[in-house]
């Protein structure tokens, strides 16, 4: 059973170097050798970070992070790694919302990175917290191998995220605020989710307040599950940004399919491009909670 700790360290803390050096290794070899990666090692010296975490298992290094200031408004996210034997345990997003908040805490307003469009991991790992793709900054600029990402961390501001883990806490309170009845099943929730198509999530600083699941058959229907924006936060254009989103991914699909329960929301749907399917009625099975 592992047992995960983030500490905070200093940048010539030797586990946080043993892990960039086996970082490196790795980048070489994605990227089909040690000269390709020249140009780029003068970007990543270790005494320029200004916040350093590592991620152990007891005593065990396992993973890193850090941060270094770009500018009075900005932060660079650096060196972000999980030793191989501790992927697939969300150690990643661990480490990237520790970064993230530590640079709320501190008054940035964005933080940015650079990566490679061939690291898909990576690029899976932050879009599920809300980074999006940027123009590439400074030394970046005219290297074409490099895709620069951002985002927006002012105080109030929405993040949108792809398959971010969602914990049944979050989940219970959202779906209360709209007095859904699925809030009584958020466990089963949290776990339906990790199956489903695609999970979109609205946060405001660390809450959870708004949430779009899709269901596929991955080729030419989707259907949209929940839709839902916490009271507090309606009327910010949540809905439509969360909308907006999910047609983007399915904009090859044949079917997109939302079934409005409340007359009160076919405005809306029909304000984001639906149309009412003439000659249709929705049928549905409710099993009691002890037949499952």
């Amino acid at each position: 059973m592992h047992q995960i700790s983030l500490r905070q360290v200093d940048p010539d803390n030797q586990d946080f170097i043993r892990l960039c050096s086996e970082l490196d290794l790795f980048l070489d070899i994605a990227i089909g050798g040690e000269a390709k990666r020249e140009k780029y090692k003068k970007f990543n010296y270790l005494d320029t970070m200004d916040y350093v975490i590592v991620a152990y298992d007891k005593e065990k290094a396992v993973g890193c992070g850090a941060l270094r200031k770009y500018s009075d408004t900005d932060v660079e996210v650096k060196r972000v790694f999980v030793r191989e034997s501790f992927r697939g345990q969300n150690l990643g997003g661990r480490l990237l919302e520790q970064l993230i908040s530590y640079a709320g805490e501190s008054g940035y307003k964005r933080l940015i990175l650079e990566t490679g469009s061939f690291l898909q991991a990576s690029l899976a790992l932050y879009s599920r917290y809300g980074f999006e793709r940027i123009e590439n900054y400074g030394a970046y600029k005219n290297m074409e191998e490099s895709l620069c990402m951002g985002l927006n961390i002012e105080k109030g501001s929405i993040r949108y995220c792809r398959g971010r883990w969602i914990s049944k806490e979050d989940l219970k309170e959202l779906f209360e605020s709209v007095n859904w009845m699925s809030a009584r099943y958020a466990d089963r929730l949290s776990k339906a989710f990790k199956k489903a198509g695609t999970v979109i999530s609205a946060w405001e600083d660390n809450k959870l307040v708004g949430l779009i699941e899709v269901l596929d058959d991955k080729e030419l229907t989707a259907y949209i599950h929940y839709l839902l924006v916490h009271p507090s936060c309606q009327n910010r254009g949540i809905g439509a940004s969360l909308i907006k989103r999910v047609k983007q991914i399915y904009k090859d699909y044949l079917y997109l399919i939302v079934i409005c329960e409340n007359k009160n929301t076919v405005s809306f749907y029909e304000k984001q491009d639906f149309s009412e399917a003439e000659g249709t009625t929705a049928l549905q099975i409710i099993h009691s909670p002890a037949n499952g």
